[in-house]
Protein backbone atom coordinates (compact mmCIF):
# COMPACT_ATOMS: atom_id res chain seq x y z
CA UNK A 1 0.00 0.00 0.00
CA UNK A 2 0.83 3.50 -0.40
CA UNK A 3 -1.51 5.24 1.24
CA UNK A 4 -3.56 4.53 4.07
CA UNK A 5 -6.77 6.51 5.41
CA UNK A 6 -9.06 6.28 8.35
CA UNK A 7 -12.63 7.44 8.26
CA UNK A 8 -15.58 6.88 10.87
CA UNK A 9 -17.95 5.36 9.72
CA UNK A 10 -20.48 8.22 10.63
CA UNK A 11 -24.53 8.18 9.26
CA UNK A 12 -23.69 11.77 9.13
CA UNK A 13 -21.39 11.64 6.53
CA UNK A 14 -24.29 10.11 4.52
CA UNK A 15 -26.24 12.97 2.30
CA UNK A 16 -29.39 11.50 2.92
CA UNK A 17 -28.68 12.10 7.36
CA UNK A 18 -27.42 15.43 6.80
CA UNK A 19 -30.49 17.56 5.98
CA UNK A 20 -30.46 21.07 4.95
CA UNK A 21 -26.81 21.74 7.35
CA UNK A 22 -24.71 18.54 8.24
CA UNK A 23 -24.41 18.42 11.83
CA UNK A 24 -21.26 18.26 12.28
CA UNK A 25 -19.76 19.78 8.14
CA UNK A 26 -16.12 20.03 9.75
CA UNK A 27 -16.13 16.67 9.91
CA UNK A 28 -17.85 16.11 6.77
CA UNK A 29 -15.35 18.58 5.22
CA UNK A 30 -12.34 16.48 6.93
CA UNK A 31 -13.34 12.93 5.50
CA UNK A 32 -13.90 14.41 2.33
CA UNK A 33 -10.67 16.06 2.18
CA UNK A 34 -8.30 13.46 3.75
CA UNK A 35 -9.90 10.92 1.33
CA UNK A 36 -9.17 12.85 -1.42
CA UNK A 37 -5.73 13.26 -0.76
CA UNK A 38 -5.22 9.94 -0.29
CA UNK A 39 -6.63 8.54 -3.46
CA UNK A 40 -4.94 11.59 -5.63
CA UNK A 41 -2.19 9.57 -7.34
CA UNK A 42 -4.08 6.02 -6.51
CA UNK A 43 -4.87 3.29 -9.10
CA UNK A 44 -6.28 0.50 -6.43
CA UNK A 45 -7.94 1.71 -3.17
CA UNK A 46 -9.10 -1.35 -0.95
CA UNK A 47 -11.65 -0.26 1.28
CA UNK A 48 -12.20 -2.29 4.79
CA UNK A 49 -15.37 -2.05 6.96
CA UNK A 50 -17.12 -3.91 9.32
CA UNK A 51 -20.57 -5.49 9.37
CA UNK A 52 -23.48 -3.54 11.35
CA UNK A 53 -23.97 -4.52 14.85
CA UNK A 54 -27.21 -4.62 14.39
CA UNK A 55 -28.46 -4.38 10.55
CA UNK A 56 -31.85 -2.83 10.33
CA UNK A 57 -32.34 -3.59 6.35
CA UNK A 58 -31.35 -4.60 3.84
CA UNK A 59 -29.14 -1.94 2.90
CA UNK A 60 -25.61 -2.14 2.93
CA UNK A 61 -23.48 -1.70 6.22
CA UNK A 62 -23.19 2.14 7.06
CA UNK A 63 -19.51 1.77 6.60
CA UNK A 64 -19.42 0.59 3.35
CA UNK A 65 -21.84 3.03 2.30
CA UNK A 66 -19.56 6.21 3.76
CA UNK A 67 -16.80 4.87 2.04
CA UNK A 68 -18.39 4.68 -1.07
CA UNK A 69 -19.80 8.24 -1.13
CA UNK A 70 -16.61 9.46 -0.21
CA UNK A 71 -15.06 7.51 -2.75
CA UNK A 72 -17.46 9.19 -5.33
CA UNK A 73 -17.22 12.39 -4.12
CA UNK A 74 -13.96 13.07 -5.11
CA UNK A 75 -14.53 12.39 -8.68
CA UNK A 76 -11.16 10.89 -9.44
CA UNK A 77 -10.71 7.49 -11.35
CA UNK A 78 -9.84 4.19 -9.67
CA UNK A 79 -10.37 0.40 -9.22
CA UNK A 80 -12.23 -0.08 -6.03
CA UNK A 81 -12.33 -3.55 -4.28
CA UNK A 82 -13.91 -3.76 -1.13
CA UNK A 83 -13.00 -5.86 1.84
CA UNK A 84 -16.15 -6.53 4.82
CA UNK A 85 -15.51 -7.87 8.33
CA UNK A 86 -17.74 -9.08 10.73
CA UNK A 87 -17.48 -6.76 13.70
CA UNK A 88 -17.06 -9.17 16.27
CA UNK A 89 -14.38 -11.32 14.56
CA UNK A 90 -11.81 -13.00 16.34
CA UNK A 91 -8.50 -11.34 16.02
CA UNK A 92 -7.14 -14.42 14.43
CA UNK A 93 -9.81 -13.59 11.57
CA UNK A 94 -8.36 -10.09 11.18
CA UNK A 95 -4.99 -10.70 10.87
CA UNK A 96 -5.37 -13.49 8.54
CA UNK A 97 -7.43 -10.81 6.61
CA UNK A 98 -5.30 -8.69 7.02
CA UNK A 99 -1.97 -10.83 5.61
CA UNK A 100 -4.35 -11.81 2.72
CA UNK A 101 -4.51 -8.36 1.73
CA UNK A 102 -0.64 -7.55 2.33
CA UNK A 103 0.16 -11.18 -0.36
CA UNK A 104 -2.10 -9.53 -2.80
CA UNK A 105 0.68 -6.41 -3.06
CA UNK A 106 1.65 -3.60 -1.40
CA UNK A 107 1.22 -1.22 -4.46
CA UNK A 108 3.89 0.62 -6.10
CA UNK A 109 4.95 4.04 -7.69
CA UNK A 110 3.50 2.19 -11.15
CA UNK A 111 0.25 1.11 -9.04
CA UNK A 112 -0.38 3.02 -6.18
CA UNK A 113 -2.82 1.53 -3.90
CA UNK A 114 -4.63 3.06 -0.69
CA UNK A 115 -6.11 1.31 1.81
CA UNK A 116 -9.38 3.17 3.46
CA UNK A 117 -10.25 1.64 6.94
CA UNK A 118 -13.91 2.87 7.93
CA UNK A 119 -13.72 2.48 11.58
CA UNK A 120 -15.18 4.09 14.99
CA UNK A 121 -14.01 4.21 18.62
CA UNK A 122 -16.60 4.07 21.87
CA UNK A 123 -19.68 5.00 21.25
CA UNK A 124 -19.62 5.48 25.28
CA UNK A 125 -17.35 8.07 25.83
CA UNK A 126 -20.44 10.57 27.48
CA UNK A 127 -23.60 10.37 29.22
CA UNK A 128 -25.34 11.46 25.79
CA UNK A 129 -23.54 8.82 23.89
CA UNK A 130 -25.44 6.29 22.30
CA UNK A 131 -24.07 3.25 24.53
CA UNK A 132 -24.04 5.85 27.76
CA UNK A 133 -20.83 6.73 29.76
CA UNK A 134 -18.47 3.90 30.08
CA UNK A 135 -15.31 4.44 32.43
CA UNK A 136 -13.23 2.20 30.34
CA UNK A 137 -13.27 4.23 26.51
CA UNK A 138 -11.10 6.84 27.72
CA UNK A 139 -8.56 4.41 27.66
CA UNK A 140 -9.47 2.20 25.36
CA UNK A 141 -9.62 4.98 22.58
CA UNK A 142 -6.75 6.54 24.02
CA UNK A 143 -4.76 3.36 23.19
CA UNK A 144 -6.64 3.17 19.74
CA UNK A 145 -5.43 6.52 18.65
CA UNK A 146 -1.70 6.48 20.14
CA UNK A 147 -1.21 3.19 18.02
CA UNK A 148 -2.25 5.38 14.50
CA UNK A 149 -0.19 8.28 15.87
CA UNK A 150 2.98 6.61 16.33
CA UNK A 151 2.77 4.34 12.96
CA UNK A 152 6.09 5.46 12.00
CA UNK A 153 6.98 3.12 14.94
CA UNK A 154 5.38 0.25 14.67
CA UNK A 155 2.58 1.53 16.68
CA UNK A 156 -0.04 0.16 14.52
CA UNK A 157 0.82 -3.67 15.49
CA UNK A 158 -0.61 -2.02 19.14
CA UNK A 159 -4.02 -2.06 17.80
CA UNK A 160 -3.75 -6.17 17.66
CA UNK A 161 -4.06 -5.68 21.46
CA UNK A 162 -7.29 -4.39 21.66
CA UNK A 163 -9.77 -6.97 23.55
CA UNK A 164 -12.46 -7.94 21.38
CA UNK A 165 -15.24 -8.51 24.41
CA UNK A 166 -14.15 -4.98 26.14
CA UNK A 167 -14.48 -3.54 22.25
CA UNK A 168 -18.40 -5.08 21.98
CA UNK A 169 -19.24 -3.98 25.48
CA UNK A 170 -17.82 0.03 24.52
CA UNK A 171 -19.47 -0.38 21.28
CA UNK A 172 -16.02 0.06 19.40
CA UNK A 173 -17.18 -0.25 16.07
CA UNK A 174 -13.94 -0.03 14.18
CA UNK A 175 -12.11 -2.56 16.36
CA UNK A 176 -11.88 -5.32 13.53
CA UNK A 177 -10.82 -2.96 10.62
CA UNK A 178 -8.50 -1.68 12.55
CA UNK A 179 -6.66 -4.95 13.27
CA UNK A 180 -7.15 -5.86 9.77
CA UNK A 181 -4.94 -2.59 8.86
CA UNK A 182 -2.58 -3.51 11.62
CA UNK A 183 -1.84 -6.70 9.82
CA UNK A 184 -1.74 -5.58 6.29
CA UNK A 185 0.55 -2.67 7.78
CA UNK A 186 3.24 -5.08 9.12
CA UNK A 187 6.17 -4.02 8.06
CA UNK A 188 5.28 -0.85 5.77
CA UNK A 189 6.99 2.05 6.67
CA UNK A 190 4.63 4.75 7.05
CA UNK A 191 4.23 8.07 8.51
CA UNK A 192 1.11 10.47 9.66
CA UNK A 193 0.20 12.45 7.05
CA UNK A 194 -2.22 13.80 9.25
CA UNK A 195 -4.70 13.15 12.06
CA UNK A 196 -8.05 14.33 13.80
CA UNK A 197 -9.64 13.42 16.86
CA UNK A 198 -13.18 14.51 17.65
CA UNK A 199 -16.27 12.74 19.40
CA UNK A 200 -18.96 15.48 19.42
CA UNK A 201 -21.77 13.16 19.70
CA UNK A 202 -19.74 11.10 22.31
CA UNK A 203 -18.43 8.65 19.64
CA UNK A 204 -14.76 8.67 19.00
CA UNK A 205 -14.17 10.15 15.42
CA UNK A 206 -10.43 9.62 14.09
CA UNK A 207 -9.97 11.19 10.76
CA UNK A 208 -6.12 10.10 9.77
CA UNK A 209 -4.00 10.00 6.44
CA UNK A 210 -0.96 7.59 6.78
CA UNK A 211 1.75 7.99 3.70
CA UNK A 212 4.12 5.10 3.23
CA UNK A 213 8.09 6.69 3.70
CA UNK A 214 10.83 5.76 1.57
Amino acid sequence: MTDVVVVPGAPLLLPEYQGRTPADAGLVDDCAAVVRAAVATASHVVVVHATDREPRSTRPPVGLRVADHLLAASHLDFDVEHLAVAWDAPVADCVGAGRALSEEGAGSAEHPTTLLVVADGSARRTEKAPGHLDPRAAAVDDALVDAVRSCADGGLGRLLDLDPDLCADLLVAGRAPLQVLAAAAEGVPLAVESLEVSDPFGVLYLVAHLTRTP
